[in-house]
C-alpha cells in the first residue's frame, strides 16, 4: 500500500475503508433521496445504531465500550479531517514506492500512485476513530436495511478491537490489517446472513458457515485511477482477510480468533493469512541476509517501518507475478517464499534497490526464477543478457545460483551500481 505507516496507524485499524459497502449498496438498493433531511437521517442513523450495539455483543459475547458515539459527516467535512492529512502525505516516500511498483512491472508507466492513493479514498462509507463512529452523509443510508447495519457492525468491530503491536514490515502491517479488516468484514457477513435468515435475536452457533460473497474485483472500473494490482493490494486485507479469519472460526469458535489479538498468537505473515495450516504450525518468516552496495557513497533510505530494511512478503510476490502471469504459475511461484529482505538507497539523483529472497527449497526458488523471467519477457522488458534487462531508464538484474534457495533482484538507474559487487550481512 502506498499510504505510510504512521499515517495510516493513526486510522486504520481504528479506521475503516468501506467502499465495499458503497459498490453493494449502488447495486441492490433504490434510487436514494438527492438531500435527505439532516434530522430524521440522524434519528434513523442513531436507531440502527444502538440496535447494531446490542447485536454485535450478543454475537460475539463481548461487552462493548459504554461511551462509544454516532456522528454524521459530510464528504466535504471528512476531507478537511482526513483527506488533507493523506494529500499531505511524503511526498517522497510516495515517489520511492512507485519506482518501486514500477521496476518490478507493477504499475505502468503513466501510472501516478499519488492519484491512485486520492481516488482509492474517495469513497469511504464510514470512519472509525477510538470510540467514535463518523457515517458520511452522502454515501451511507440508514434506511438500508440490512446494509446500513452491516457498516455499523464492522465499524463496531473496529472499536472493540484491541491495539496490535506496531509492526516492522511491510509484509508484517498486511498480515495485522487482514486480521483486523478480516474480522470487521466477517462480522458484517455473519450479521447480514444471521438477519437473512431471519434468527438474528437467537444467539448464533459460532461456527455456522457464511455464503460465498459477491467478488469485489469485478468492481473495479469505478477506480480509473488505480492500477489493477494496486487494487488487488488495497484489497487484500479485506478478502483474505475474511478468509482467515472464516478458517479460525470454523476450526474453533470464537476464541480461537480473538486470541489472536494477544501476541505471540497475532499472525505476522501474509503467507500465514493465505496459509492457515502454516499459522497454525506458527510458521514465521526468516531472517535473510541483507545486501549492502560495495560503494558506500550510496544512502540507505529507512523504511517507513523505520528499520534499514523492508519485507514484502508473499502476497506482495503474488500480486507482482499475477499480473502477467496466470494465476496457478503465479500463486506456485510464491508460495514457496520463505522471508525476504529490501533494501532502498539514493545517490544524487539515482536510486538502487536490492531484495534478497529465500525459498523453502532450491525447486522453490527455481520456479520463481523462471516466473520472474517469465513476467519480464511478457512485460516486453529489454533484454541486456542474461537475467539482465534495460527499461524505461532503469537497469535490473536477477541473480540465482541453482545450488542456493536464495534469488536477488537488484534494479537502478544507474547501470554500475547494478552490475557492480554487493556484499551481504545477516540483520
Amino acid at each position: 500500500m502506498p499510504i505510510t505507516p504512521d499515517a495510516k496507524r493513526k486510522i486504520i485499524g481504528v479506521t475503516t475503508l468501506l467502499v465495499i459497502f458503497t459498490i453493494l449498496g449502488s447495486l441492490f438498493v433504490l434510487e436514494r433521496p438527492q438531500n435527505p433531511n439532516l434530522t430524521a437521517y440522524e434519528v434513523q442513523a442513531q436507531k440502527i445504531f444502538e440496535d447494531t450495539k446490542s447485536q454485535f455483543e450478543r454475537i460475539r459475547n463481548v461487552t462493548l465500550p459504554p461511551n462509544i458515539k454516532l456522528s454524521v459527516y459530510t464528504k466535504q467535512q471528512a476531507i478537511e479531517r482526513w483527506g488533507k492529512g493523506f494529500s499531505s502525505l511524503d511526498t517522497a516516500r510516495i515517489l520511492r514506492q512507485e519506482n518501486i511498483y514500477k521496476s518490478l512491472f507493477l504499475m505502468a508507466e503513466n501510472d501516478n500512485l499519488a492519484d491512485a492513493v486520492a481516488e482509492w479514498t474517495a469513497g469511504w462509507t464510514a470512519v472509525s476513530f477510538d470510540n467514535e463512529i463518523y457515517v458520511i452523509y452522502e454515501n451511507f443510508w440508514p434506511w438500508d436495511i440490512p446494509d446500513a447495519a452491516v457498516t455499523l457492525i464492522h465499524e463496531l468491530t473496529h472499536i472493540w478491537q484491541s491495539g496490535l503491536p506496531a509492526p516492522t514490515s511491510y509484509d508484517t502491517d498486511r498480515a495485522h490489517s487482514a486480521l483486523l479488516e478480516g474480522d470487521a468484514s466477517y462480522m458484517g457477513d455473519y450479521y447480514k446472513a444471521q438477519y437473512n435468515n431471519s434468527i438474528i435475536s437467537a444467539v448464533p452457533d459460532s461456527r455456522s458457515r457464511l455464503p460465498v460473497s459477491i467478488d469485489v474485483f469485478q468492481l473495479n472500473p469505478i477506480y480509473p485511477s488505480v492500477p489493477d494490482t494496486v487494487t488487488e493490494l488495497n484489497w487484500f486485507p479485506y478478502i483474505r482477510g475474511k478468509t482467515f479469519v472464516s478458517t479460525l472460526v470454523n476450526d474453533s469458535g470464537w476464541d480461537r480468533l480473538n486470541r489472536c489479538y494477544t501476541p505471540p498468537y497475532t499472525p505476522s505473515t501474509t503467507a500465514q493469512i493465505l496459509h492457515p495450516d502454516k499459522y497454525f504450525a506458527g510458521k514465521t518468516a526468516i531472517s535473510v541476509f541483507v545486501p549492502t552496495p560495495a560503494d558506500d557513497s550510496w544512502t540507505r533510505i529507512p523504511s517507513p517501518y523505520g528499520y534499514p530494511y523492508d519485507t514484502y512478503g508473499e502476497y506482495f510476490i503474488y500480486a507482482m507475478l499475477s499480473r502477467w502471469l496466470n494465476d496457478s504459475q503465479a500463486q506456485n511461484a510464491a508460495a514457496g517464499w520463505s522471508g525476504d529482505s529490501f533494501t532502498y538507497y539514493e545517490k544524487n539523483h539515482d536510486f538502487l534497490f536490492t531484495w534478497n529472497i529465500t525459498w523453502d527449497s532450491i525447486q522453490a526458488a527455481s520456479e520463481f526464477n523462471q516466473a520472474f523471467i517469465d513476467m519480464l519477457n511478457l512485460a516486453q522488458a529489454n533484454s541486456q543478457g542474461v537475467n539482465a534487462w534495460f527499461t524505461n531508464d532503469r537497469y535490473l538484474t536477477l541473480t540465482w545460483n541453482p545450488n542456493t534457495q536464495s534469488t536477488l533482484i537488484i534494479c537502478s538507474t544507474n547501470q554500475t551500481v547494478a552490475a557492480s559487487s554487493f556484499f551481504t550481512y545477516q540483520p
